[in-house]
């Protein structure tokens, strides 16, 4: 296997490996964070639940359930709260005589009543030392309880509140094995209300059922005269961190009896039902049948709410409007009504998840109609298996698409895989299964950004391994341009560039003077400032060959005004060749003169060579065009020689002095040559410039003896400068032996 593959594939398993350790990490941590459920993660998790429940909600219920409202009109018509008892019993007796199925009654009639006649008479006599009498009031009417408890059947349910953060202690002191024995002596509790008749129907394994539900240690119960006449129900929430209901407790123990909420007692009432059978697993409770009721509660006994709206998506009928006999009897008849109030001051407001102002009896309400139409909402037994191999799956699926894959796949992978956890999220909630996708999105987000990170550190380290390698070669400017690219950079193409040459002149005679260790001396003085002044200029270096440098704007990134780039680095490099000389004078005893050649055309540049060995060149016959330029500078006698093409896409900050036009071998279109210099040099030789210009234009329009006199001038004012020898020499031959056809080209008879 040759050395490039066996890098890559090196490279690919250190990539593998990191990629293998940080998504094995990654898939653990999310594994524990589901085992633990930290708080944080909760509190998000109940967000994604209240979007997907808001997302179901269709206003859709029931013709059952209705709530008898103590609403503010009431409380204007009748006065403030707590009203009269026998306020109450006009109402409850008033809507079990309209034909309600049953009254679930959201209030605590924990207190005795202080108006009732009989208890004011006393006050006044202890307080007041008053002694009064009601003439003409019945005896019924003396005590407004007992009035109370005498309208109160089995079809009307009070609220009871158990307080079951202090029965906690008591269930976690029960022994390991679920023997209660070995727990503290129980307190003398108060004699409770009598429960619902229940049965327990335990699966192999499965532990008593009061290890398992909620226990309270202490309770609010209504007064016994209540509950001797009407049964009870609980009426707690037990909203989440957030103060948010979602859940409540459906069955519950205090003084080691069982009582089930408001809401399903309620029900029971209504269909006549008084028995609970329980369903114990060996994780806890299952389920609950009543009647013909099959109830998916929480190992736990909490039965999750699933609310179909906002507040007012039951019907609303004010307690004024009951009392004043106002609806009519079909709007009842038949239903089961939940009073209750929506009045803020009485306190009974809560937080759901679809709305902040949320009647505390509609809850109830919601539970009865929930269970009526079975549209349940559980966390099925299989759940923890399931997002356990979701968080696998997914991690990865994940890994595999953030670590190794492009940009386009892992976009796509990453939106197919929280597009599908969500989905199916979606999808198993519209079925009544709460499957949280919280935990596989945290899987495919944290897996993303690691990896991602991972990638761009990596990237990062290829680019510093190219800027460090490429900065010889190129500008910095250019290399941070190069390194921001994406894609393969180096992909050959066609593109227009300015090529440069430079060549030593005489190189060969300076070198037999010189150890081959002092040539190499010399030519890394020479190089290395010459090739600071093609980087400087955000040219790039292509390649040293012999004493010869070769470089080339415009590639691989593209370079705005190449063509001057490239001729004010020509010029400022013979400039830098006079301070070059002054230490090689000094160190070697030798100076050395250089030719630049200078066009800009058209080439083919990337990646060329074999498998094993690449070099980022160019070639093409605008790279051979501009390797005869510079060797013409001899012939001229002139430090840089520049084609037309690039004098013309050069702006006004150089000055340009034509040479020749030729037809150089191997090519039929003729190109024009210039000689490059500041405007600087330009303005002090202009009058001996413009001479030259003067013959120079006799030349071209074929007036060979007035050329040969101009040339003999100029020849003979400047005996050094090889330019008028040479168009003197031209001229004289031309003279002799004029051509039949002169259009002002020079043939080359040799490269």
């Amino acid at each position: 296997m040759s050395t490039q593959p066996k890098k890559r594939l090196r490279i690919m398993k250190k990539r593998g490996l990191s990629v293998a350790v940080i998504s094995l990490g990654v898939i653990v941590l999310m594994l524990f964070c589901y085992i633990q459920q930290p708080r944080f993660l909760r509190m998000l998790d109940h967000k994604i639940y209240d979007a997907l429940l808001y997302a179901g909600a269709d206003g859709m219920t029931t013709p059952y359930p209705i709530i008898i409202d103590l609403d503010e009109a009431s409380l204007d018509a009748y006065g403030q709260w707590p009203w009269p008892r026998y306020l109450m019993a006009e109402l409850l007796t008033r809507l079990r005589a309209s034909g309600v199925a049953a009254v679930g009654v959201d209030i605590l009639l924990s207190e005795a009543d202080r108006t009732s006649p009989r208890t004011l008479r006393e006050d006044l006599a202890r307080h007041l030392g008053l002694d009064v009498s009601f003439a003409g009031l019945p005896e019924e009417l003396y005590d407004f309880d007992r009035l109370l408890a005498e309208s109160l059947d089995r079809g009307v349910v009070l609220g009871m509140y158990c307080n079951f953060a202090s029965g906690a202690a008591l269930k976690k002191s029960a022994g390991p094995d679920g023997d209660d024995a070995a727990a503290p002596p129980a307190p003398d509790f108060p004699v409770s209300p009598p429960s619902v008749s229940s049965i327990v129907r335990g699966a192999p394994g499965a532990q008593p059922l009061e290890r398992y539900i909620h226990t309270a240690g202490q309770a609010t119960l209504p007064l016994p005269l209540f509950w001797e006449a009407a049964p009870v129900g609980m009426i707690n929430m037990n909203p989440d961190e957030d103060g948010v209901v979602r859940r409540l407790p459906l069955i519950g123990f205090y003084n080691d009896t069982l009582y089930v909420t408001l809401a399903l007692r309620t029900l029971m009432a209504g269909v006549g039902v008084n028995s609970v059978t329980a369903n114990v697993g060996r994780d806890g409770l299952n389920s609950l049948r009543v009647g013909p009721f099959t109830i998916p509660v929480s190992p736990d006994g909490s039965f999750t709410v699933p609310f179909r709206g906002g507040a007012h998506t039951f019907p609303y009928y004010s307690v004024k409007d009951i009392l004043e006999g106002t609806i009519p009897v079909e709007q009842l008849q038949g239903r089961v009504a939940f009073l209750g109030t929506s009045a803020p001051g009485l306190l009974d407001i809560r937080i759901s998840p679809l709305e902040r102002v949320y009647p505390g009896v509609e809850v109830h309400a919601t539970v009865t109609d929930a269970i009526l139409a079975g549209t349940y909402l559980r966390v099925p037994p299989w759940t923890p298996g399931a997002q356990a191999l979701a968080i696998i799956f997914c991690g990865i699926a994940a890994s595999l698409a953030f670590g190794f894959s492009r940009p386009r796949v892992y976009i796509l992978v990453a939106a197919l895989l929280l597009g599908a956890a969500f989905g199916a999220s979606v999808y198993l909630f519209r079925e009544g299964y709460v499957i949280s996708p919280l935990y596989v999105a945290l899987t495919i987000t944290l897996l993303g950004a690691v990896l991602l990170m991972l990638r761009f550190w990596q990237e990062e380290k290829q680019k510093n391994v190219l800027r460090s390698a490429f900065s010889r070669y190129v500008a910095p400017e250019v290399v941070e341009r190069i390194t921001r690219l994406e894609g393969n950079i180096f992909a050959g193409e066609e593109r227009e560039l300015s090529i440069m040459f430079t060549d030593i002149r005489g190189f060969t005679s300076i070198s037999e003077k010189l150890s081959p260790q002092q040539i190499v001396q010399l030519l890394n003085r020479y190089f290395t400032p010459m090739t600071a002044l093609v980087r400087g200029n955000r040219g790039t270096l292509d390649k040293f060959i012999g004493d010869a440098l070769m470089a080339f704007w415009n590639a691989p990134v593209e370079v705005p005004g190449h063509p001057a780039l490239a001729v004010k680095t020509a010029l400022e490099m013979q400039e830098k060749l006079g301070e070059i000389n002054a230490s090689l004078q000094e160190e070697f005893g030798v100076v050395i003169a250089m030719g630049v050649g200078v066009h800009t055309g058209k080439a083919y540049v990337g990646n060329m060579g074999s498998e094993e060995l690449l070099n980022y060149t160019l070639i093409g016959d605008s790279v051979n065009l501009a390797s005869r330029l510079e060797g013409l500078c001899p012939q001229f006698g002139v430090g840089i020689v520049v084609s037309a093409e690039a004098k013309n896409a050069c702006d006004e900050s150089i000055a340009f002095l034509p040479l020749d036009t030729l037809r150089v071998k191997g090519k039929r279109q003729p190109v024009s040559v210039f000689a490059g210099m500041r405007p600087e040099e330009y303005a002090a030789r202009e009058q001996e410039l413009s001479t030259y210009l003067d013959a120079y234009a006799l030349y071209g329009r074929g007036e060979f003896a007035a050329a040969w006199d101009a040339f003999g001038v100029l020849s003979g004012k400047y005996p050094d400068a090889k330019l008028y020898a040479l168009y003197l020499e031209r001229c004289g031959m031309l003279r002799e032996n004029p051509p039949s056809e002169w259009d002002g080209v020079w043939t080359l008879k040799s490269k």
